[in-house]
This record gives structure tokens, sequence and C-alpha cells, in this order.
């Protein structure tokens, strides 16, 4: 069942139909009790029978039902969630440097499921792809008692052991074989995935990989070191499998409602993806530029202590351009929706001071506040209001960027920024 950010949800005691656009109070009380678990509010209540989703975009299991949290993108109707679907999914990929050129995600998009079944699909794809050149291959150490010596005897185990069959060798030897780590990593996702899977394409492409595990073994994750799993020169190549299988891996949580069996919550703030994803994308697109791109930059803070001169609280755009050692541009990213038709366009005066103390302490001019586009508020996305702080040369622009079309991005992020790349000509996006 698919709902969006902000969209309004009728509480009921008993749905009439798995697929009714409604919640229960029992699945309202899990998802507050889930929301509890993680630190975060996925749902707010607007009355005492109407509820609505927060920005946290993504899927939670919930009893027999898969709850699926879409973003507020352009347009809103139902026949465009494939293309929210797919778009989410790139977004995520792209915030996560997972390499995209290759990858034709529109053909895994053309069957029905939700976002869950888009992402496993995709997890499957990928995965399938690599496995037609082999599993990968590593040694363990292993003891036996063989007929003949093997790596290395054992004198004590030998001397304990066979004393009396002097027939048999305690030997410790190297055997390289699939049956380590990252292959059980791999396998337990598949099995989750054949137990989550709402598309029967999905469940398909899950049972298809499965037999080449056989020789692998089913481990729990309770029993798996996820971060002591680490990539050689011979795994590289599964590398976006495993980031993906990471990131699958994050959405099993303790089921704080139903006994402490296992539960999927795989959820994720819109404020970050967002930024992260403007912030990868800039870095993509200029990443043959002399400017380049900074996220997260912290070498500034706003006040120091006069007595300890201690520095306190450190400021960090989202996104700064570099122009050598100096800032051309710092761009913040607002997961908010503008109201360009208001004198300050719905931007908030906390927004501002904020910008202001950037542009400030970076020595900055130019200060981009970018929004996700809503059709609502024009034709066209673009710039909607430029404001001037008085007495000084710096600009706050105020934009914002559709995000239905994601092929469209790079060139809406380069007119944006065109004046501050001036003093380095740059005609386009970099894709070689």
């Amino acid at each position: 069942m698919s709902f969006r950010e902000y969209q309004p949800i009728p509480l009921c005691s008993k749905l009439d139909s798995p697929t009714d656009q409604k919640l229960t109070y029992v699945e309202l009380d899990r998802l507050e009790a889930l929301g509890k678990q993680l630190n975060i509010r996925i749902i707010e209540h607007v009355s005492r029978t109407l509820v609505r989703p927060r920005q946290f975009v993504g899927s939670v299991q919930v009893s027999d039902r898969l709850l699926e949290f879409l973003p507020k993108i352009e347009p809103v109707g139902e026949h465009d969630l494939p293309v929210v679907r797919q778009n989410l999914l790139k977004m995520l990929l792209v915030t996560h440097d997972l390499d995209l050129s290759h990858t034709n995600l529109a053909a895994l998009t053309q069957t029905s499921g939700s976002w869950l079944d888009l992402l496993m699909r995709f997890f499957c794809h990928t995965l399938a792809t690599q496995l037609r050149h082999g599993l990968v291959k590593r040694y363990r150490v292993e003891e036996d008692d063989l007929p003949v010596v093997r790596g290395r005897l054992m004198l004590e185990q030998q001397i304990s052991r066979n004393f009396i069959h002097k027939e048999r060798m305690a030997c410790e030897f190297d055997e390289l074989d699939e049956n380590h780590a990252l292959n059980w990593a791999f396998k337990w996702v598949i099995m989750r995935m054949l137990t989550l899977a709402h598309s029967e394409r999905t469940r398909q492409a899950a049972q298809e990989i499965m037999p080449l595990f056989s020789n692998v073994s089913d481990v729990s994750l309770n029993r798996l070191d996820i971060g002591k799993i680490a990539l050689d020169r011979s795994s590289e190549r599964f590398r976006m499998c495993w980031e993906l299988a990471k990131l699958f891996i994050a959405g099993n949580t303790s089921d704080v409602y139903s006994g402490g069996q296992q539960s999927f919550a795989l959820l994720f703030d819109m404020n970050d993806l967002f930024e992260g994803y403007i912030g990868k994308s800039l870095q993509q697109i200029l990443r043959k530029h002399p400017n380049r791109v900074q996220l997260q930059h912290s070498a500034r803070f706003l006040v120091k202590d006069k007595n300890t001169q201690h520095r306190l609280f450190k400021l960090r755009p989202d996104i700064v351009i570099m122009d050598g050692e100096a800032i051309s541009c710092i761009v913040d990213t607002k997961w908010k929706r503008l109201k360009p038709n208001q004198r300050k366009a719905g931007v908030l005066q906390s927004d501002i001071y904020q910008m202001y103390a950037y542009a400030g302490r970076h020595e900055c001019a130019s200060i981009l506040l970018l929004y996700p586009w809503d059709p609502s508020t024009g034709n066209l996305e673009g710039e909607r209001k430029h404001f001037m702080v008085e007495d000084t040369m710096v600009r706050i622009r105020i934009a914002e960027i559709s995000l239905f079309d994601l092929k469209n991005v790079p060139t809406q992020l380069l007119a944006l920024l065109k004046d501050d790349l001036l003093k380095q000509p740059f005609t386009g996006a970099q894709t070689d």
C-alpha cells in the first residue's frame, strides 16, 4: 500500500481490503513503536481520526501489509508512482556513489510491485550480472584428520587425537571455496527477499540466483559481523552488490511488537537524501571542471569563547563550490515547499539568518537556497526570488529544481550556477 509524504490518512478499526488507503489503529501503534525504536517520527497526528506520514520514505512491513512511503515528487497521479519509485531508487544510488552508467532501471519498473520490490529486483539483477563470472572464492583455515599430510602437521593434536590411529594425520591447511562471510551475507539477503517480495517477478529473480549459493552455508544475520566484511581485489566487482546488500541489511530491525521476531523497515529522511543527491550530482557534473565541490564543509566556526579561546558553533554548509582556495558559491538544500507568491516566498527567517552567517564567515557573496519544485508554484522550475543583503554584495537566491525527470537535473543545476562558474568557462556536464 502506497502513501505519499504528508498525505492525510484516515484511521479505522478494521480494513475492508488490504488495498484500503487507510491505517488501522493497530498499524498506527506499531508504526509509532517502530519510530521510537529507530528514534524518528514516522507518523504525525492531524486529528483523532487522521494521521499523515512525515518526511521519511521507504518501506515498512506491518503485520501482513507492506507499507510504502513515497516522496512528494511531482506529479502526484497514481499512474506516476512507477516514476516516483524509480527516481527514489536513483537518488538513493547516486547518494551512495553507486554507478548507474550501465543500468537500465526503466526495464525493472515495467512490472507491478512496491518500491521495495524495485530495490530487490535491482539487487538481484546486479548480483546475477556478476555471478555470470562465478562466486568469489577465498582461502580459509581448516583443521581435519586426513590420511596424508596436507598443509601443516599439528603435532600436539596428532599426539592427543591420533596416538592410536597412526593412519590419520591432524592437519591444518588452507581451503579455497565460496563458503565465506561475503557470500553468507548475500545468501541471507536473498532468502530475506524471498519472504518480503510482493511481486512474482521479484520472487522469480531471487529464486533464479538462489541455486548458485547451494554450497554456501546458511548463516543468520546475528552471526554475521557486517563491519568486518571487506572487499579485496578479487571481490571488488561485487561492490555495488555489497553496498545494496548493506542497505537492505540495515532495514532488518528487531520487531518490538511481534515477540522479538524480525521485521523490516527501510526508511530514509528526504532532507538528507535530497541534500546528498544534489551534492553528489554536482560533484559528478563538475568532476572535470577547475571548480571543485565539497560536501558538509566545516572549516569555520561562528564564535570563539573569549576566556578559553575555544571555537564554538561549527558552520557546516551542505555544499560549497570552491574556486581555488576561495568559496565561489554556497548551496544549501531544503526539502520544503516554497510559496513564491508570498513576499518572502515561504522561506523561513531562520534559514536566511543561517545563510547570512555562512556568507559572512566563509567570505562568500553567492548563496543558493535550493528547494524541490512544486508545479503549483509556476510552470517552470528555476530561480524564484533574488535577495540582496542590505549594505553588502551578498546575494541569496531562492530556487526550485524539478525531480520528475532526473536526466534534466544536471542542466538545471548548471543553469542556476552559471554566474558562479563564469570565471572558469564550462559548457555542460561531463559524461565520459
